[in-house]
């Protein structure tokens, strides 16, 4: 699990955090997703209970860029 700070704050999500839980936490996550190319087919699909961590690999994106991105949304 990573702990990356956000701008002096303790970041908001976690790697295995559920995109379920970051998308009702923060729905702009969604805008961050897709500029990753991250849920806009069925070939970058994801399930809600997926983790971030899961998701990052899964679109070879390294899970720290995806988390550090989303931490600042």
């Amino acid at each position: 699990m990573t702990d990356t700070k956000t701008e002096g704050h303790a970041p908001r999500f976690r790697e295995d955090d559920t995109l379920d839980r970051v998308l009702a936490v923060a729905p702009q996550a969604r805008e961050v997703l897709m500029r990753f190319h991250i849920g806009g087919c069925h070939h970058c699909g994801f399930e809600a209970a997926d983790t971030v961590r899961k998701v990052a690999e899964d679109n070879g994106i390294p899970p720290a860029v995806l988390l550090a991105a989303l931490n600042q949304a």
